[in-house]
């Protein structure tokens, strides 16, 4: 039997977003900066417990543009596994205007297929969770897809031009795992 995975963003889902005046908004270049949210622990914890592995798959444009190292990179990385219970780390280091095009960069699927074959993942029975739409675009793939996000008409607009609209909208991370519970439980009521 094949695994199934909640692929997760990892910025704006499972950390916070920083802010910069010369940046703008940003992803944390290092552990000083690397604030994990609430309730994050917690979701991992039972998307594990529902028999998910969990797997961060996410862009990290910021090696292409140089202001994070990879060493920092793969510290974060090693964090997630160890402190948070991550089964697998995905990250597109890339940036078409530094790097060129690649297969990896979401809103491409390459990272969640490449994990799908490196951990034997059923993509079917699988779901994406992420704050873009570029999460979204590349988890269609899968079996679901969650944004985490606070919905509002411009972004339900904005979305609805790109077809890049979610299966389902959360609050934050606990909420998507909400959200599988009640569609996994939907699931199973339907094979009795």
């Amino acid at each position: 039997m094949k695994n199934r995975a909640v692929f997760l963003d990892r910025d704006g889902v499972i950390n916070s977003l920083l802010y910069h005046d010369d940046k703008g908004i940003y992803s944390a270049s290092d552990m000083g900066e690397f604030e994990v949210l609430e309730g994050v622990r917690e979701a991992i914890h039972e998307i594990k417990g529902m028999g998910f592995l969990a797997i961060v798959v996410s862009n990290q444009p910021g090696v292409a543009f140089g202001y994070i190292k990879k060493e920092d990179l793969k510290k974060i990385d090693e964090y997630m596994r160890r402190e948070l219970g991550i089964d697998a780390v995905y990250n597109c280091v890339h940036h078409p205007k530094y790097t060129g095009d690649c297969d990896c960069r979401k809103p491409k699927s390459g990272l969640l297929l490449k994990a799908a074959d490196e951990y034997d993942i059923d993509l079917d029975a699988s779901y994406m969770v992420g704050d873009l739409l570029s999460d979204i675009l590349a988890g269609k793939v899968c079996k679901k897809t969650i944004m985490v996000s606070k919905v509002n008409c411009a972004l339900c607009k904005f979305i609805q031009e790109k077809d890049a609209e979610p299966d389902f909208f959360a609050e934050d991370l606990l909420g998507a795992v909400k959200i599988i519970k009640k569609t996994e439980g939907k699931q199973n009521e339907n094979l009795c």
